[in-house]
């Protein structure tokens, strides 16, 4: 296991010494949904959505170029993450480990916490767990749609209930799933109706973007 959490690091360290400046994002909250994932950023906008440390299903997905540009300038107000204090220290509840790193070639910074009250790592906690609520969505489905297809109508309405709430981020990542579900004739009609309604609040918000999944 160890030996190929290290074989994983490696390669996607050098991935990111290849493409130039990236920010990471972890939380490992034991007991929570997802217990783990991790969130890599490009300044591009393209980006790595991953539920286990060793995860061969890894999703690549690409982040609107403003949201992209609002991550980095975070990090950059920040020091980028190096000899920075970022955990509270007050007496919170255990709110799972956060680690936010910034990677450029050789160079690597990180910082912990599990509470911060910084304000511009809150605004990146913020952006990531709205990024990781997105993907989960679509993850949610995949699964519903395979195993309980009943369950596709519950879950579609949470996922308009996020969306309207503004909990999302890239929500144009959920048109293709959405579009599956529309056409699925296997489903029940109210599903295909409620992902045609959600579709329409997404594609009136703003335009397509593309989604494929790490081979």
């Amino acid at each position: 296991m160890l030996a190929l959490c290290i074989v994983w690091m490696g390669t996607d360290q050098t991935k990111a010494a290849e493409s130039g400046p990236t920010v990471i994002f972890t939380k490992d909250f034991p007991g929570s949904s997802p217990a783990y994932y991790s969130i890599t950023v490009r300044k591009t906008g393209e980006a790595v959505y991953r539920t286990d440390p060793n995860d061969e299903a890894a999703v690549e997905f690409r982040l609107p170029s403003d949201a992209a540009s609002e991550i980095f300038s975070l990090a950059r107000k920040i020091n980028r993450f190096q000899d920075v204090a970022l955990e509270a220290n007050r007496r919170v509840a255990n709110m799972g480990k956060k680690t936010l790193e910034y990677r450029d070639g050789a160079a690597h910074s990180a910082a912990s916490y599990n509470h911060t009250e910084v304000p511009e790592a809150v605004a990146l906690t913020a952006l990531f767990e709205r990024i990781s609520q997105t993907q989960q969505h679509t993850l949610r489905l995949q699964n519903l749609i395979r195993f309980d297809r009943l369950g596709v109508v519950k879950a579609l309405l949470q996922l308009e209930i996020d969306l309207d709430q503004g909990r999302l981020l890239g929500a144009d990542q959920l048109v293709p799933i959405l579009e599956q579900i529309q056409k699925n004739r296997a489903l029940v009609q109210v599903a295909q109706g409620r992902a045609s309604q959600i579709l329409a609040k997404i594609q009136a918000a703003s335009p397509p973007l593309t989604s494929t999944e790490a081979k």
